[in-house]
C-alpha cells in the first residue's frame, strides 16, 4: 500500500515499488492517470523500499472535534479508521476545516464517501453515508455538516442495523483511536 503524498506521481511510485504503472492503475482503477494527495494506492506485485519511513504530522489534542455522536463500535482497523454507529441520519460533522478533496462511492467497501485535505496535508475520509451534503472543491469549515450517517457500501451486518461512520485519518494518528470500544462520543 502507497499513501500518495504532495510530488507524487504514478511513474514514481512504480519506480519506488519497482512495480508496473499500468498494473497499478488498472488495480486501482485510477482514471485518467489522475492521483490526489491521500489516495490509498494498492501496489500489485510491488517490492516495499528498503528506507520506507512513516511520517506522521503531529496535531494538538484540539485540532480535530468529534465527527459524529454515537458509540465507538470498531476500534482502530483499516486504514487508520474507527467505526462510530448510530441512527441512520445522524449527522456527520467535518472534524476540522479544510477542502472537500473528492467525493464518491464504492459499493464493495466506503459505500458513499467523502475526503477533506486540511491546510497541514492529513486527510480525513467519512464513509457508508446515506447522504452526501458537500461538492469537490468545497471549502469546509469545522463542525460543519457534511453528510448523514447511513449504511451503504459494506457495512456489518448489513441493513439499518448497520448504520455508522467509517472515519479515517490520513497522514497522522487518528485521535479517536484512543477511545475503547463502546465508548458514547458527544458535546457538552
Amino acid at each position: 500500500m502507497h499513501i500518495v503524498e504532495r510530488g507524487d506521481t504514478l511513474k514514481k511510485i512504480a519506480k519506488k515499488y519497482r512495480a508496473d504503472v499500468e498494473n497499478i492503475i488498472s488495480f486501482n482503477e485510477v482514471s485518467g492517470e489522475k492521483i490526489e494527495i491521500g489516495d490509498l494506492l494498492i501496489i500489485p506485485g510491488g517490492r516495499k523500499p528498503v528506507s520506507s519511513k512513516v511520517y506522521h504530522v503531529p496535531l494538538a489534542s484540539s485540532y480535530f472535534i468529534f465527527p459524529a455522536k454515537g458509540k465507538i463500535s470498531q476500534g482502530l482497523h483499516f486504514y487508520n479508521a474507527v467505526d462510530i454507529a448510530n441512527h441512520c441520519g445522524t449527522p456527520i460533522f467535518a472534524a476540522a476545516s479544510g477542502r472537500v478533496q473528492k467525493i464518491g462511492y464504492k459499493a464493495g467497501s466506503y459505500g458513499r464517501y467523502i475526503r477533506i485535505i486540511h491546510p497541514n496535508g492529513v486527510v480525513t475520509l467519512y464513509a457508508h453515508l446515506a447522504r452526501v451534503l458537500v461538492g469537490p472543491g468545497q471549502k469546509i469549515s469545522q463542525g460543519q455538516i457534511i453528510g448523514y450517517m447511513g449504511h451503504s457500501g459494506h457495512t456489518i451486518p448489513r441493513g439499518a442495523r448497520g448504520c455508522h461512520l467509517h472515519f479515517e485519518v490520513r497522514g497522522a494518528r487518528n485521535f479517536l483511536a484512543r477511545y475503547k470500544v463502546g465508548t458514547q462520543l458527544r458535546w457538552r
